[in-house]
């Protein structure tokens, strides 16, 4: 009977203790409105972010869990917006193009090989879907809200076309990379400019994407992919044009705040299409970016009138 006794006392105590160790373990990091995140929150999202971008991994911890935390932040915040005005969307079924997409951009071959991919991060198809749709329903709600305040002047797209003479030729590509900053003020922007030079010169212009980029592309090291000439703002294709690869422009004053653009890489391509597909793709293009920058400013605002409380 003691010997049973004995046991159970034993079996009771190492339960308790784990269930001890486990609340010990488990640590509330932020409260963002009603939601919470955790150290296994930021655990997870970190894993994600580094499967997007591997070089995060170069950072020192500390920053990883400072950019996983704020990446988190800003998905709770979109995702609550989103609630308020329809279902959000999750099937696996609508997002299989943004899910090749996204392995695509990974040099990921099939979705298969995707899946084996991620299980080196201890993620699973199902991890990344939900956060694929989860801006994908952002996305949504942002062209339902601004699509009456997008203004293209189609004509100027047209003329700029119709000066070209030839329709098929070779024609150059950059590979861009972005970081979008803001400042309040000239010394915030003078300092905010200083860290993320200093950072550029250190540890080169990705990583400093991924610590200080306001631009979802930060995801990616700040990469934004190939471009042509045609897809470029003229202000801004004036300062690349200067460029040597691994060089980046100055701060180019944008609508959300300020951009620097890194030229990672050039090269030519024969182009054989139709005036009137190169004409809508840039149509596309720069909806795209107007749309960009209204989510930034709208998510901006849902920042500042959100209950965020770090511990």
């Amino acid at each position: 009977m003691f010997k049973i006794l004995t046991f159970i006392y034993l079996f009771m105590t190492l339960c308790l203790s784990g269930i001890a160790y486990a609340q010990d373990d488990y640590k509330i990091i932020v409260k963002v409105n009603n939601e919470i995140i955790s150290n296994h929150d930021i655990k997870k999202e970190k894993d994600y972010l580094s499967a997007l971008n591997p070089q995060i991994l170069n950072i020192p911890e500390n920053e990883i869990k400072k950019i996983s935390k704020q990446s988190l932040i800003r998905e709770i915040i979109k995702q609550r917006e989103v609630s308020k005005y329809f279902d959000a969307d999750y099937r696996p079924s609508n997002l299989t193009q943004m899910v090749r997409d996204l392995y695509t951009r990974l040099n990921v071959n099939s979705e298969e090989e995707f899946k084996n991919y991620l299980i080196k991060y201890d993620l699973n198809l199902k991890d990344v879907i939900k956060k694929i749709a989860i801006e994908a329903n952002w996305n949504l709600l942002i062209y339902e809200r601004y699509k009456n305040q997008i203004n293209i002047d189609e004509d100027k797209i047209k003329k700029r076309f119709k000066s070209e003479n030839s329709i098929t030729k070779i024609e150059k590509l950059f590979l861009l990379s972005e970081i979008v900053f803001n400042a309040k003020n000239q010394e915030e922007y003078d300092s905010n400019y200083k860290k993320i030079a200093d950072t550029i010169k250190e540890r080169g212009f990705k990583t400093a994407a991924t610590i200080y980029s306001l631009s979802d592309t930060a995801k990616f090291g700040g990469e934004i992919g190939w471009l042509s000439k045609r897809d470029i703002n003229k202000k801004f294709y004036k300062q690349l044009s200067t460029l040597k690869i691994n060089e980046f422009t100055k701060p180019i004053k944008i609508a959300t705040g300020f951009m620097l653009l890194n030229l990672d890489d050039i090269k030519e391509s024969k182009r054989e299409s139709n005036l009137e597909e190169e004409f809508n793709k840039a149509v596309a293009k720069e909806k795209d970016r107007q749309l960009n920058q209204y989510s930034t400013i709208y998510y901006k605002k849902l920042e500042k009138q959100s209950f965020i409380y770090e511990k």
